[in-house]
C-alpha cells in the first residue's frame, strides 16, 4: 500500500495557508494567530520552499508561532539573476527585493526558513555557475534586517526520475515493494545544492542549515516511497502527506538552531 497513490499525489494542494489580502508581495499564513503568537517567522523561496510548508506547519503550531509563507514558483530568494524568459526574469528579481522590504517592514520576523530547487542563474562568460549562486544567496541572507535573528536554509530534496511513479505503480500491482524495487541512487538523486554551500560558508549562529535528507535516503539509495507514504508529489515537490510525517523531525532540527519557545 502507499499512501497517496501517484495519481492522486499529483492533484493534491499543499499544506494550507490562509490567504493575506492586500500584501505585496503576495503572503499567506499558517500556525498561531498573530495575536496570540509567541513569534513570528516567514518560510521564503521557490515552490519547493511552498512543498516544507507541511513540514514546518507542525513547528508552527508545537512552537505557537505566526508564520508567513512568502513564494513564487521559479523565484529562489537570491540576488543572483536567475535564468528565465522575460519577463519571467525580471518579475523574479522585482519580487525578490519586495520580499527584503517586506521582512523589513516587519520586524516581528525573527527567523526566516529557505528553501529552493537549485536552479540556473546568469552568469558572465567564464564564470563559475556554482560561485555565482553562491554568492548570491549570501548576499540575499546578509541583506536581511537585523531583526532577523536567524535565517534556516533547508536542504533541497532528492529527485525522483520522470518514471518513478509509473514504477511504484507497477510494483503496487506485482505485490513488490515499490520504495525498494523503484529506489534511485543517491549519486542520482540527491543533486548538490548551491544554498547549502553557502549556509556552510556563513560564519556565526546566524544562519544554519537543516538536512532531512536522511529521512528519504540511506547512504547507497534514495526511496520514492517510506513507511507506506509517497515522498514526492512529482519529480521533485514534496507531497503534502509526507512533509507532514517530517514534521517532529522538522521540530527537533529547528530546536537544535535557535531553541525552543
Amino acid at each position: 500500500m502507499v499512501v497517496p497513490s501517484p495519481a492522486e499525489a499529483a492533484i493534491l494542494p499543499n499544506s494550507p495557508c490562509d490567504p493575506v489580502p492586500e500584501t505585496t508581495p503576495y503572503t499567506c499564513s499558517f500556525g498561531s494567530p498573530a495575536a496570540d503568537a509567541s513569534d513570528t517567522v516567514a518560510l521564503v523561496g521557490d515552490s519547493h520552499a511552498t512543498s516544507w510548508r507541511a513540514a514546518l506547519r507542525t513547528v508552527a503550531s508545537r512552537e505557537h508561532w505566526h508564520a508567513i509563507s512568502i513564494t513564487r514558483s521559479s523565484c529562489p530568494f537570491t540576488r543572483a539573476t536567475p535564468v528565465l524568459p522575460e519577463p519571467a526574469r525580471s518579475q523574479c528579481v522585482d519580487w525578490n527585493n519586495q520580499v527584503t522590504g517586506f521582512i523589513a517592514a516587519h520586524p516581528e520576523i525573527s527567523t526566516v526558513f529557505v528553501a529552493q530547487h537549485r536552479g540556473h542563474v546568469v552568469v558572465p562568460t567564464g564564470a563559475d555557475p556554482r560561485a555565482a549562486q553562491i554568492r548570491g544567496y549570501l548576499a540575499a541572507w546578509r541583506g536581511l534586517p537585523v531583526t532577523v535573528q536567524h535565517v534556516i536554509v533547508i536542504r533541497d530534496t532528492p529527485y525522483d526520475r520522470s518514471h518513478t511513479a509509473a514504477c511504484v505503480e507497477r510494483a503496487l500491482q506485482r505485490r513488490l515493494e515499490p520504495g525498494v524495487v523503484c529506489a534511485i541512487p543517491r549519486a542520482k538523486a540527491l543533486k548538490p545544492d548551491p544554498a547549502a554551500a553557502a549556509a556552510g560558508r556563513m560564519r556565526g549562529s546566524r544562519v544554519g542549515l537543516i538536512d532531512m535528507t536522511h529521512y528519504m535516503c540511506s547512504s547507497a539509495l534514495c526511496y520514492p516511497v517510506v513507511g507506506g507514504v509517497l515522498v514526492h508529489k512529482d519529480i521533485n515537490h514534496l507531497g503534502e502527506t509526507f512533509g507532514a510525517t517530517l514534521g517532529p523531525y522538522m521540530l527537533r532540527a529547528v530546536n537544535r538552531l535557535v531553541g525552543s519557545a
